[in-house]
Formats: structure tokens, C-alpha cells, sequence
């Protein structure tokens, strides 16, 4: 049986939650920029349960995976369409191993912060074009708000 290298690796999950033109962003208090949420894979997790755990713990939001989803008819196969798969080099923690999603958000809550009173932000497009952050951030945020409707 094959085994997945651990030892510089961390394996996360983020999503671009969209509600009626605005992606939802937080702050990054490490990397001092706006980021997705999500956050680590749990061992036994698949990407699409440590999104949905991570989403109801730091937003509490309800909220749909946007893409193709198929089941075959006798639940041994599940295929997930995400928007990528990204590594990247994170300061002091490794490589992160990213599956990235995005999402439409049901219903809004009034809450400003996540459960580690990080700063939530939704965002217009204009806003984003407009504020400084990652690239890779930036151009997942407007993607996301062009195709999930």
C-alpha cells in the first residue's frame, strides 16, 4: 500500500463562496493578505468533506460545491470537477497540496470574522480588480464570480 509523504506536505482545502456578485475572502493574518477559506484535510477526509467542515467553522455559511458532480449508480465512484489542484511554497509550513473550489453560497449570516477572528470580506468585482492581493487569489475570485451563478 502506498503512502502519502507527509513530511513537508500539507494537504488543504479552499473555496470561493460567490453570493449575488461578491466572493467571499478572509484575512490572513500570517500572510497578511486575502485568502479563500478552507484549511487542512483531515486524515480520512476527502477535500469535498474538510471544505464543508471548514466552511461551517469559520462561517457558518450553507452553502453548494459549483461544478460537475456525478455518482455512479452503484456509489463506488464519485467524480468532482474543481477549479485546480495548486501547490504552493507557504512560508514555514512546506508545500501546501490545494484543491480548490468553488461555491455558491445559499443564505448569508451576519457574521464579520471566522471562528479565529480573522476579518470575512465580501467582495464585488470592482473591488477586487482594486485591492492588493495574491494573484493567484485575485484571478480565482474573478473567475469564480464570472461563472457561478
Amino acid at each position: 500500500m502506498s503512502r502519502i509523504n507527509w513530511k513537508n506536505k500539507c494537504w488543504v482545502t479552499t473555496v470561493f463562496l460567490v453570493h449575488e456578485d461578491k466572493v467571499l475572502l478572509t484575512w490572513n493574518k500570517n500572510l497578511q493578505t486575502w485568502i479563500p477559506v478552507g484549511g487542512h484535510i483531515d486524515p480520512g477526509e476527502s477535500p469535498m468533506e474538510a471544505i464543508r467542515r471548514e466552511v461551517d467553522k469559520e462561517t457558518g455559511l450553507d452553502f453548494e460545491l459549483y461544478g460537475d458532480f456525478k455518482r455512479e449508480s452503484d456509489g463506488r465512484v464519485e467524480v468532482v470537477m474543481m477549479h485546480r489542484f495548486q501547490i504552493e511554497a507557504v512560508p514555514h509550513h512546506g508545500e501546501h497540496m490545494n484543491f480548490v473550489f468553488f461555491g455558491k453560497v445559499n443564505f448569508l449570516n451576519d457574521r464579520k470574522e471566522t471562528d479565529e477572528k480573522e476579518k470575512l470580506r465580501w467582495f464585488t468585482k470592482k473591488e477586487l480588480i482594486n485591492e492588493s492581493m495574491l494573484d493567484s487569489v485575485k484571478n480565482s475570485a474573478l473567475r469564480a464570480l464570472e461563472i457561478v451563478r
